[in-house]
């Protein structure tokens, strides 16, 4: 079943990064772009060959946060498990070679990819239509 979501997603890739930010008091991650938007409230990090530049853990600072807006501009080519080891999560890979890794701790630690008229929600379970 997750293997009709990636495809899904896939189907509306490459995906332009319009605006990004975390909100400062709930830790929620927010991106999007014309016709899609990505709500992250668990875990994630940004990554460049494999060194983390920013994770939902980090201290909020400047810094971190332009790593964050720095997405803006970015294009999402590839969307992919998070790793070999959990299928229920997504990796966003970017053309510029960053990862946005979303896993979840818990099942509370959620996240909701709206494009294309379809609604994912993760840790992934089922692929439905309409928004959410």
């Amino acid at each position: 079943m997750n293997n009709d979501v990636f495809r899904e997603i896939s189907t509306h890739l490459p995906l332009a990064v319009e605006d990004c930010h975390q909100d400062p008091e709930s830790d929620t991650l927010f991106l999007s772009g014309s016709e899609w938007r990505l709500r992250v409230s668990g875990p994630w990090r940004l990554t460049t060959q494999n060194v983390i530049e920013a994770s939902r853990d980090t201290e909020a600072t400047s810094d971190m946060a332009g790593k964050v807006r720095s997405l803006v501009g970015s294009q999402i080519v590839d969307v992919q498990p998070q790793s070999r080891f959990n299928t229920l999560d997504i990796a966003l890979l970017m053309r510029d070679g960053r990862v946005l890794e979303i896993f979840s701790d818990y099942i509370y630690d959620n996240w909701l990819l709206s494009v294309g008229g379809v609604a994912i929600e993760g840790p992934l379970q089922s692929l439905g239509s309409g928004g959410q």
